[in-house]
């Protein structure tokens, strides 16, 4: 992906044009990666705010070089500001990868997933947008269970030996 790639990105205060309408003629790699991070964004605010924590987050996700940040920082603060709903991106996305790559929506969803726990706060409206976008990327119902079941395990291992330290350290 090159810098030129993310120059000239989204700007849909001045034109009003959707996004996935302007960047249509961008390479599939460079419109997966505009998706992927409007979904990320607009997940991260569904609890009612979007932190650095988030935003830190998303950055580690996706592959840049240092001199892109700003090019993808800018593509987030749209898609905060973007109105479509997150089932808007989930279905252009998926139309755009159509049937080819089932393996990178699964990934996406558990992107989603971990993003929602970033900031230590998961929401039922994050949950129910991950469970949308899901359900347009038609991941069934047993992956997703599974996911959110591990990572739950995860997390409580993480919570576990968080606090024993602590006990450790206090005793």
């Amino acid at each position: 992906m090159s810098v030129h790639s993310f120059k000239n990105m989204i700007s849909l205060e001045k034109s009003r044009t959707c996004m996935w309408e302007k960047y249509r003629h961008e390479s599939q790699q460079t419109i997966c990666v505009i998706g992927v991070l409007i979904l990320s964004t607009k997940l991260c605010k569904a609890d009612g705010h979007f932190s650095s924590q988030e935003e830190i987050e998303i950055l580690k996700i996706i592959p840049h070089e240092p001199q892109q940040k700003n090019s993808l920082v800018r593509i987030m603060e749209e898609a905060n500001k973007d109105p479509n709903p997150i089932e808007h991106d989930a279905r252009n996305l998926r139309k755009l990868l159509k049937d080819e790559h089932p393996e990178f929506l699964e990934f996406i969803v558990a992107v989603l997933y971990r993003l929602a726990h970033s900031d230590g706060i998961y929401s039922v409206a994050e949950d129910e947008d991950i469970r949308e976008v899901a359900k347009i990327f038609d991941i069934k119902k047993s992956f997703l269970d599974y996911l959110i079941f591990y990572f739950n395990k995860l997390i409580s291992k993480f919570k576990n030996l968080s606090q024993s330290r602590k006990v450790k350290v206090n005793a």
